[in-house]
């Protein structure tokens, strides 16, 4: 009696053990069953993804560049309908005034008119961020002159510098975020300097 029961309690262990070590192998194989009570996991991106997402933004940032160079003809192509400019204007008015790709486009122009030669280039960048792009820009040209408040001479050469951070939405910039060095551009424009003091004539 003793050792039939032993036997039927050794086959008992048997068996819970190799189903024991069937759930391991599946739980190995086929991974763990999820918890329902478990934070939903993130899905997982595709590194190819990641990848031409990051080398769209790339093309989009020489655009921008190209752009503010003076091909104002790509803004209908890299700048969302509802564009948003976040900057602090030489004239004064409010960033909001500036919206949509006719908007950006007109003021790019506006600063081709009062700098000859405006050239950017790229110092830093561009930095890729999810869907962010940062630039950091030097731009050289001339003053054409029609800045009130300026007193520097027409054909003066200036050289001023820059970040822009993109925000990229559908393929094209949705918002604008500028940071220029406007400072050191009025000290080159002798903005409030006034014109050089004549000596009084000797009497």
């Amino acid at each position: 009696m003793t050792t039939l029961t032993q036997r039927h309690a050794h086959r008992g262990f048997y068996a819970i053990a190799a189903a024991a070590l069937v759930a391991a192998s599946l739980t190995t194989a086929f991974g763990a069953t999820p918890d329902p009570g478990a934070a939903n996991p993130k899905p997982i991106v595709p590194v190819r993804s990641v990848a031409s997402s990051a080398a769209s933004h790339q093309a989009l940032a020489t655009q921008w560049l190209a752009f503010w160079n003076g091909d104002l003809d790509l803004a209908k192509t890299i700048v969302a309908p509802d564009f948003a400019l976040h900057a602090t204007l030489l004239d004064g008015r409010p960033d909001t005034e500036i919206s949509g790709p006719a908007g950006l486009a007109g003021w790019v122009a506006q600063s081709h008119g009062l700098f000859g030669d405006l050239r950017f280039t790229v110092q830093v960048g561009p930095i890729i961020d999810g869907d962010f792009a940062v630039l950091r820009w030097v731009a050289v040209g001339r003053y054409r002159g029609g800045i009130p408040g300026a007193y520097a001479p027409v054909g003066t050469p200036l050289r001023f510098t820059g970040t822009d951070i993109l925000r990229i939405e559908g393929g094209k910039v949705k918002d604008y975020w500028l940071n220029a060095d406007t400072g050191d551009l009025l000290m080159q424009l002798k903005v409030g300097q006034g014109p050089a003091t004549q000596a009084a004539p000797a009497r």
